[in-house]
């Protein structure tokens, strides 16, 4: 099926487990991203299959990367901003139960959550994460630069990845000084490393043929943010070694960091509850988590 961008949302109320619309969208630049990019057709969404655990909503051929933003109502708000990256591979966009479902999980808790549909496929270019880090870095400075008008703090704004949204996330989160992409404008002006960084299974972020390093992309400091990740043990794609290291890595810088390693789960499970698989806690072990930071009552 293929669907224009702002037809986007409308699909998805239908198939994600949320029933979430977006309150607004933005487009991340004003003019043409930076950057040599084309999509091999139209923007294309296509349903989970019958019988998929989970339901995967599959979004690709992403020219033009925006922001679909999630918002409470104003009297709910906690002052508080998160930018999710949903997971695919780089070959697609699972925006649904990696996207939306988590969007509405922060609205209930007052914030303004933020889906970030970056530029899709990537999965054939030398870096595949290059693009889609830049537009995640944008979106951090976006929504920092316009706080006022989300009714947000500029020092309350996360970032939250799933699977390759993970290695995103990361990679986006700590090479900040200088930023992968030039400034162009105001909104790059603004500083785009996350106040907070939340990671749920991460794909790929060890160095090739290696289960002992980190991907060299990945530079943990003492100025990366507070992190928190959730991985299962048993996870064939996002390696728990992965996980582990980036543990470590950011407590020997001195960061603040939670990591919780389940031992069933598999991949991709975002936020659907199972009753026999231990990541179904991952989300109560957050919401600890985000209260302990003061992000939340």
């Amino acid at each position: 099926m293929k669907t224009a961008p702002l037809l986007f949302a409308l699909l998805l109320s239908t198939v994600s487990l949320a029933q979430a619309e977006p309150s607004r969208v933005w487009k991340l630049w004003d003019g043409k991203a930076p950057g040599d990019f084309t999509v091999p057709g139209p923007e294309l969404v296509t349903p989970p299959k019958p019988g998929e655990n989970p339901p995967i909503l599959r979004l690709t051929n992403i020219a033009e990367p925006r922001l679909e933003i999630y918002e409470p109502a104003a009297d709910k708000k906690n002052g508080a901003a998160v930018v999710i990256v949903p997971g695919g591979g780089f070959g697609i966009l699972a925006s649904g139960h990696e996207g939306a479902d988590l969007a509405e999980w922060f609205r209930a808790r007052g914030f303004v959550a933020g889906v970030l549909q970056h530029r899709c496929p990537t999965n054939t270019l030398p870096k595949p994460w290059e693009l889609p880090a830049q537009d995640a870095q944008r979106a951090v400075s976006l929504v920092r630069r316009r706080a006022a008008e989300l009714g947000v703090q500029p020092d309350r704004v996360g970032l939250f990845g799933f699977s390759a949204g993970g290695q995103v996330a990361l990679i986006a989160a700590t090479n900040d000084e200088p930023r992968l992409s030039p400034a162009a404008d105001e909104t790059d002006a603004t500083g785009c490393r996350p106040d907070f960084l939340m990671l749920c299974y991460p794909w790929k972020i060890l160095a090739d043929n290696s289960l002992t390093e980190l991907k060299p992309e990945i530079r943990i400091t003492a100025k990366t943010p507070p992190t928190f990740i959730a991985q299962a043990n048993d996870d064939p794609g996002s390696l728990a070694e992965g996980s582990t290291l980036a543990f470590l890595a950011l407590r020997k810088a001195k960061v603040s960091a939670e990591l919780h390693i389940y031992s069933t789960g598999g991949h991709g499970f975002g936020l659907i509850p199972n009753a026999t698989q231990a990541p179904g806690d991952w989300p109560g072990r957050a919401e600890l988590w985000l209260k302990a930071r003061k992000l939340m009552p």
